[in-house]
């Protein structure tokens, strides 16, 4: 988003938090049974760019086990949101991906969909 466009989106009172990010499923998937019956999978994407490698961790609570698998080609989408814990004494944090949607990128209709729908809830309001 340019410096003018958060500008706008700051005198009108619009806010979003979106991300997408398309990258490699870097490790085997964590997966955890909540106490509501959810799964929680924690996993890490890799992206390749101009300015070099990142990694990015994701969790992501469905209410069906996943058969996500490492080396996947992936988009995510969701929200970012940073979250605090205590370990070893003091307070920790950790900035991550909530996702919302994750799909393999050999799905090329479901991904071009949820593109769609991810421009149009971006424009909505502006």
């Amino acid at each position: 988003m340019s410096a003018r466009c958060r500008i706008s989106a700051a005198r009108s009172g619009v806010s979003m938090n979106v991300v997408v990010i398309r990258g490699v499923v870097l490790n085997a998937p964590v997966e955890r049974v909540l106490g509501s019956g959810e799964y929680a999978t924690s996993f890490d994407v890799v992206t390749e760019s101009d300015e070099g490698r990142l990694t990015v961790p994701v969790n992501w609570v469905t209410t069906v086990k996943t058969l996500l698998q490492e080396g996947e080609d992936v988009m995510v989408s969701g929200s970012v949101r940073r979250r605090f814990y205590r370990a070893g004494g003091s307070v920790q944090s950790r900035t991550e991906v909530l996702a919302k949607q994750v799909l393999n990128m050999r799905r090329k209709v479901a991904v071009k969909k949820s593109l769609t729908e991810i421009q149009k809830e971006l424009t909505h309001n502006w």
